[in-house]
């Protein structure tokens, strides 16, 4: 008897498993979301009908019609949004096995709406395919085989399949997914690669809260942080594959804070391997803990021997046809006014400026001091597109409710404007530079005076 009611105390005093009806408000919102867009799309124009042929629609130069559905997009997330913004001010942040559930089902929820807007997964599947075939992914128009894969992928990018400008791991992974997947159709492919993004996105909640420092609720805050945005739960729904990168990065640091220095830093080394922004990864641990630099070291030649050349020859193949036309960002508000240089040059020392203060910051003890270091690289992206924010929001992660934090937060959130050119047509004159003032605009928060409240 005496044992039958110490196992029912422990029992009642185990953690439970909390699911508050707010943490499924992202899953509500995306839902309505797909409801929404199912509504415009059912009759769509008749120059669409190829777009909607294909195994994903992605909504691509659409005008009136493309405006509609980022609208119910842009709605879906900030409705989600409040949601989010909640959870980060909570004293009661959810345990890392409710943010899972309730982040799975708002990843289902969003992988129901019927339109997509970016076709980077149909790029993932046609490089895969191509490097099954012998063919180079990093090569600029190299001689196409008859492949379903790579048709569909050469269709939605107007014929002309861009180089890859992932790492060798990725495409590793890609060669992978599609020998398994592509003997079920070309669909069955795609969809292979946005699974494997929401399970990398889910894989980010308990990797955060073992890679973050501090007590249980700023762990959980931080996991939270990253994977609870709506903006980075509809990017995994899309098949992005940062939250792969970001996950791998997790897993070297916290193996780094259980004390396993050389393998912590390599295995933050395939993080760059997988898709270069990750390379922040390996760099984080370097600065943070002497006791890895060896293994970091070790990491840093293994990314120059395996994924430098590859990266250097996709940027040769593609630097010839560049063009600089930045949107929804700094660069793209200065460049209609004062040309290509002035915008580069304005960008440059703002990001100077903010990255001096984060290090000014580190030195007062402030971990803040990081978020403007993520910042001061955001501001030089011409083109950040909202898949990009999982980067920035890994940093935010360090301090939310911090001024910075909030910025990072907000700047999440007006990266969805960099869908506007692509769905609906590429604006230009006041239109394009009222679109890049608008994501410019969380740069602000960083300016407010001191004594401002900008806590999340």
């Amino acid at each position: 008897m005496v044992g039958s009611r110490g196992a029912r105390r422990r029992g009642a005093d185990a953690p439970k498993l909390k699911l508050r009806p707010a943490l499924f408000v992202p899953t509500a919102a995306f839902a309505a979301a797909s409801v929404a867009a199912r509504a415009v799309t059912r009759n769509p124009p008749l120059r669409l009908h190829a777009d909607f042929a294909q195994p994903l629609v992605v909504v691509t130069n659409w005008g009136v019609f493309g405006a509609a559905l980022v609208a119910v997009l842009i709605v879906a997330l900030a409705v989600a949004g409040t949601s989010y913004v909640s959870l980060l001010r909570t004293h009661d942040a959810p345990s890392p096995g409710a943010l899972v559930l309730t982040s799975l089902a708002a990843l289902l929820a969003a992988s129901l709406v019927p339109v997509l807007f970016s076709s980077d997964v149909y790029a993932y599947a046609a490089y895969g395919a191509l490097a099954n075939r012998g063919i180079d992914p990093y090569l600029r128009a190299p001689a196409l085989p008859h492949d379903a894969l790579v048709s569909l992928a050469t269709w939605q990018w107007g014929g002309a399949l861009p180089p890859c400008v992932y790492g060798p791991a990725f495409v590793g992974l890609a060669q992978f997914v599609v020998a398994v997947f592509a003997r079920f159709g070309a669909h069955a492919a795609i969809e292979a690669f946005r699974a494997l993004a929401l399970l990398s996105l889910l894989a980010c909640v308990p990797l955060a809260y073992a890679a973050f420092g501090g007590d249980e609720r700023a762990k959980r805050i931080a996991a939270a942080t990253i994977v609870a945005n709506p903006v980075t739960l509809w990017c995994a729904a899309e098949g992005h594959n940062d939250a792969l990168a970001l996950a791998v990065g997790l897993a070297g640091f916290a193996l780094v804070r259980r004390g396993w220095f050389a393998i912590g830093a390599l295995a933050a080394a395939l993080s760059p391997l997988i898709k270069l922004p990750g390379i922040l990864c390996l760099a984080g641990i370097a600065i943070a803990q002497r006791r890895a630099r060896i293994g970091c070291a070790a990491g840093a030649v293994l990314i120059a021997a395996l994924a430098v050349p590859l990266f250097v020859r996709a940027a040769t193949t593609l630097a010839p046809h560049a063009r600089y036309a930045p949107q929804a960002s700094l660069q793209g508000a200065v460049e209609p006014f004062a040309g290509a240089l002035a915008a580069v040059a304005l960008a440059t020392v703002l990001s100077l400026s903010i990255g001096l203060r984060g290090i000014r910051e580190l030195r007062a003890g402030a971990p803040s001091g990081w978020i403007c270091l993520g910042i001061a690289g955001w501001i030089l992206i011409p083109n950040p597109y909202p898949w990009y924010s999982i980067w920035l929001l890994a940093f935010a992660a360090i301090a939310p409710r911090s001024r910075a934090g909030c910025a990072a937060i907000c700047l999440s959130f007006a990266s969805l404007l960099r869908y506007v050119p692509d769905a609906v047509a590429a604006p230009s004159g006041i239109a394009a530079v009222a679109l890049s003032v608008a994501a410019a605009l969380p740069l602000l928060v960083l300016l407010l005076p001191r004594h401002a409240r900008t806590r999340v």
